[in-house]
């Protein structure tokens, strides 16, 4: 949240200083500099760059007023340009630039012409954007759902909160975030919109109570109640070698197909340890979940903890849950996640030292 107040606080900062009054004579005609400036403030309502259009024409009225006819079109295209020129920037892009310097910390944006900009600056330039040119509302849409409330941002939700004037109800888990560093919880967006309602659901309706009693060890949340439904304690399997740990995941494979359940997910950290796992476990019937995939099968998928958000499985095996793997908040995030996608059973496997996170 605090990002979003320091953008809204660079624009308060824009508004009150960036409009910088300059002699303006049309003709014989001297437009006061106070005039100038109270016109601009009359708009305050406007978004900044779209108040030039309307100033001018307050300063082409003044000036007919002041001279009793009517302006040349000369005169009217020299106050439709001066106008514009009494104001610092004119590009989105240039402001965004702007703000950092304010800030004192130019060093952070980072964009060379012609080249994309990074993820984290896309909504900071679009929120600006909407600021400072605003946007034609979505007046059709009645009612706006939100799910995974937790992987939005604060200046995602406000842009949101600018483009959509309707209703709205946000859903999710902000322990079932894949980046705690930019997670939301219902407090923060609380603070985007200050009217909203909040209620908050307790009762955990997908796995086994024994699935997530080992889950609450990775996160936890003493207000969860787990539906009672009880089923095999999940295991922590490790093996003397990344080999001898295929092997094992290859023989649990064996058994998900001789028992007849409907779906198994492999949950990786990484797109590459996905892809590895896929690739030495190759057989029909196994699926690798990618960003790039079109269809999702039920069977044996194989994909990563970002990607698995919000689906579930039979079974779900994490493999590769050593503590060289996953020993980061945000490893933790993931791999309670990875844990949470299960609802009968649950396997961790691993060479070596298992992660600390999951110990007693």
């Amino acid at each position: 949240f605090e990002f979003l107040s320091q953008l809204n606080q660079y624009l308060l900062h824009v508004e009150n200083t960036y409009f910088t009054v300059r002699e303006l004579r049309v003709g014989k005609v001297l437009v006061p500099l106070p005039f100038l400036l109270a016109k601009f403030k009359t708009f305050h309502r406007v978004p900044l760059l779209k108040r030039f259009a309307l100033v001018a024409e307050e300063v082409r009225a003044y000036v007919r007023d002041a001279t009793r006819r009517k302006l040349t079109g000369a005169e009217k295209a020299t106050i439709g340009e001066a106008i514009p020129r009494m104001f610092r920037f004119h590009q989105v892009l240039d402001f965004y630039r702007d703000f950092y310097r304010w800030l004192g910390k130019p060093e952070l944006f980072h964009y060379e012409p012609g080249r994309s900009l990074e993820y984290a600056d896309v909504f900071a330039l679009i929120y600006l954007r909407l600021r400072l040119e605003g946007v034609s509302a979505y007046d059709h849409v009645k009612h706006l759902l939100v799910d995974e409330m937790q992987d939005y941002t604060p200046v995602q939700y406000a842009v949101l909160g600018r483009v959509f004037a309707c209703r709205k109800t946000i859903l999710g888990d902000v322990s079932q975030t894949v980046n705690p560093y930019s997670a939301s919880s219902a407090e923060t967006i609380g603070r985007v919109f200050p009217q909203a309602e909040v209620v908050k659901l307790y009762r955990s309706y997908r796995s086994t109570v024994e699935i997530t009693a080992f889950a609450q060890r990775i996160t936890p949340n003493p207000d969860l109640i787990p539906l009672e439904r009880h089923g095999p304690a999940p295991v922590v399997a490790r093996f003397a070698s990344p080999a001898e740990e295929l092997a094992g995941i290859q023989q649990l494979l064996t058994a998900f197909r001789s028992a007849g359940k409907h779906s198994l997910g492999i949950i990786c950290k990484t797109l590459r340890q996905a892809a590895a796992a896929h690739q030495a476990l190759a057989a029909p019937g196994v699926q690798l979940l990618t960003e790039e995939s079109t269809t999702f099968q039920e069977g044996i998928v194989i994909t990563t903890a970002h990607l698995a958000k919000g689906l579930e499985f039979d079974e779900v095996i994490v493999p590769f849950a050593a503590a060289r793997t996953y020993n980061t908040a945000v490893d933790r995030s993931m791999l309670y996640v990875a844990c949470t996608r299960a609802m009968h059973q649950l396997t961790l496997t691993c060479a070596g030292e298992v992660t600390a996170f999951v110990s007693v």
